[in-house]
């Protein structure tokens, strides 16, 4: 496979001639001097092939579809924007270098840096179309951050519709609907899309970045690296062209999923409307069932009493007739005893009185012995009629009985029925949902902008200090500043990069935390960032320039005019420059340096994102 053709940087000299057929060329020299062959616009897709190189002077015009955002901004007295002087921004970005050179010294014992290059850099933002106008898409052309989209597969729905399309009875609706959820209520899995060069939105370092896109500006240095990017203009349109095909994937998945879920919803409304339905019919039977049940248990009870009345009748006759012989019994006996005791006083014969006594006590015992008789026959009789009575009042408890337990079974049925569409209806939502969440993260990277819609390339600006040691090179990084204090250079004093006290600050916290931080991560873990990003900061080398001591010199006393520093360390900056340039001078060649090692740079604060790798979406 042939080398590929990358996005890499214009030069200030080649942006204002015609753009013709070229290959990619070499990196330019450290001198400042554009390379002889330019680049070309990319073959395919409209995306510009920008040039790689340095700018030694400023362009007659820009490109219309290319676009450079400045670096630091202030605002004059009419409120009107401007580029801060470019000798003001060298001195800055020198002074922190060294005040970070010192730094490490200090802390580490023959740790000696030199400051190898300082170089005004520009990081490519690739905009291409989206799915709609004027939505676009804003690619990191160099990949230090990775974005990975999710696509959960859709479950199988060849069931679902069979199960929509002739419902069974309800019963098998329900064992059906059971099958189902497994289906529905796990993850089915999901296909993946890794795209390398998405801005982060959490932390939102992309729209701080596209809230930066107006404050629009020629490269102020005379000398201007523009850093390649990582793929060819091709990748990106296909990752686009992928990104689009998944946006409709989700807009088809979560159609099909809702059109079954309205489905399902149906099916479940009817199915319920026809349970209750049967409840309520089942209710009038019962109620119907009752009412004849206890008709034909009050009929029965009354038969029962009529056939139990007529046995018992003769028994109580014999009781009646049992009780009146006790009752004339007991007063004979009386009658006897008393006149057999009247006749044993008169002297007369009591003998006759006396059998009177003793018959009478005979037939006393007797009626007893019948009343005990008779109570035992009717007790007998009225236990068999309350049984028969009872059978024939259970006769309505069992009908009674069956009806509830029917009821019961309708009841439990729905209930179940209920709670398995529901929970069915609920994993379709879930399903929904994280088609929702995906598909909403995948569109977020989207972002209707009509003022960026013409443009293919955003060059964002980056100012960047190589420094060489014993342990080998690192790169200090200085992402978009702005002044301190809201007012000129006078504001009030704050720190930044290593303590050093200096009138610039990021403009935004995004543009700090994350944005300088992980792209010093990544030139360190990177090779091929790192060896972009350090071999074309040695090309477009401000320090090589042989008027670079002169506008050093100018931002100093800049700055000193405005309180930031005094006399005697503008004076030890300017003394610092001059042996940096005898040492350099002492080399035998400074055009291209040897590869070396980059040091380990600090890790990244907590929290961060690091470059290339894996930025997971969740849901």
């Amino acid at each position: 496979m042939g080398a590929r053709q990358r996005i890499s940087g214009p030069s200030h000299a080649d942006r204002g001639k015609k753009r013709g057929p070229t290959s990619e060329s070499g990196s330019p020299s450290p001198t400042g001097s554009a390379p002889d062959v330019p680049a070309a616009r990319a073959s395919t897709g409209g995306v510009p092939q920008p040039r790689r190189g340095s700018v030694v002077s400023p362009p007659p015009a820009w490109e219309p579809d290319e676009v450079t955002l400045g670096f630091a901004m202030v605002a004059d007295e009419g409120g009107s924007l401007r580029d801060l002087a470019e000798p003001v921004v060298l001195a800055t970005i020198f002074i922190a270098a060294e005040t970070e050179r010192r730094r490490l010294l200090g802390r580490l014992s023959g740790a000696n840096e030199e400051i190898e290059a300082i170089a005004n850099l520009y990081w490519p933002l690739l905009v291409l179309p989206g799915p709609t106008a004027p939505d676009i898409a804003i690619f990191d052309g160099t990949g230090v951050w990775n974005r990975t989209f999710r696509y959960t597969l859709l479950p199988p729905v060849d069931g679902v519709e069979a199960l929509l399309k002739r419902p069974p009875p309800l019963p098998d609706c329900l064992a059906q609907l059971r099958a189902l959820m497994p289906y529905f209520s796990h993850d089915p899995g999901a296909e993946v899309l890794t795209v390398s060069g998405f801005l982060p939105v959490d932390p939102p370092l992309l729209f701080d970045v596209l809230s930066h896109s107006e404050l629009r500006s020629d490269p102020q240095s005379p000398h201007a690296g523009f850093l390649p990017a990582r793929h060819e203009a091709a990748w990106y349109e296909d990752v686009v062209r992928k990104m689009r095909t998944w946006l409709d994937r989700f807009a088809t998945d979560l159609g099909t999923l809702g059109h079954l879920r309205d489905r399902i919803q149906a099916l479940v409304t009817d199915s319920v409307a026809a349970i209750d339905a049967e409840y309520a019919r089942v209710q009038d039977e019962v109620k119907r069932r009752s009412g004849e049940a206890i008709a034909r248990s009050d009929a029965q009870v009354t038969e029962i009493r009529r056939r139990y009345a007529a046995e018992m009748q003769p028994h109580l006759e014999e009781l009646r007739r049992a009780h009146a012989l006790i009752a004339h019994s007991e007063t004979a006996a009386a009658t006897g005893e008393a006149l057999a005791l009247r006749a044993h006083h008169r002297r007369a014969d009591a003998a006759v009185h006396q059998a009177r006594s003793r018959q009478a006590e005979l037939h006393l015992r007797t009626g007893h012995r019948q009343i005990a008789e008779r109570r035992r026959a009717l007790e007998a009789l009225s236990a068999r009629e309350r049984g028969e009575v009872e059978s024939a009042v259970a006769i309505v408890a069992e009908t009674e009985r069956e009806g509830a337990r029917r009821l019961a079974e309708i009841e439990l049925f729905r209930d179940e029925f209920v709670a398995t569409g529901s929970d069915l209806l609920q994993a379709i939502d879930g399903q929904r949902a994280a088609r929702t969440s995906q598909q909403n993260l995948l569109a977020g990277y989207f972002i209707p902008l009509p003022a960026l819609a013409p443009v293919r390339v955003i060059w964002f600006p980056l100012w960047t200090v190589v420094l060489r040691g014993p342990r080998g090179t690192r790169q200090l990084l200085f992402p978009p500043m702005r002044v301190r204090g809201g007012a000129g250079l006078t504001g009030s004093l704050r720190k930044l990069f290593g303590g050093v006290v200096l009138p610039l600050e990021p403009r935004t916290e995004q543009f700090d935390t994350v944005l300088r931080s992980t792209m010093e991560e990544a030139i360190v873990t990177d090779p091929w960032l790192a060896s972009a990003a350090v071999g074309l900061a040695r090309a477009a080398d401000l320090l090589v320039d042989p008027d670079a001591q002169r506008r050093l010199r100018q931002g100093l006393e800049d700055l000193q005019r405005a309180g930031w520093v005094t006399a005697k360390q503008v004076q030890e900056y300017l003394a610092v420059f001059q042996e940096r340039l005898e040492r350099r001078s002492a080399l035998p060649s400074v055009s291209a340096p040897p590869p070396a090692p980059p040091l380990a740079a600090a890790a990244a604060p907590p929290g961060e994102m690091s470059p290339n790798r894996p930025n997971d979406a969740k849901g």
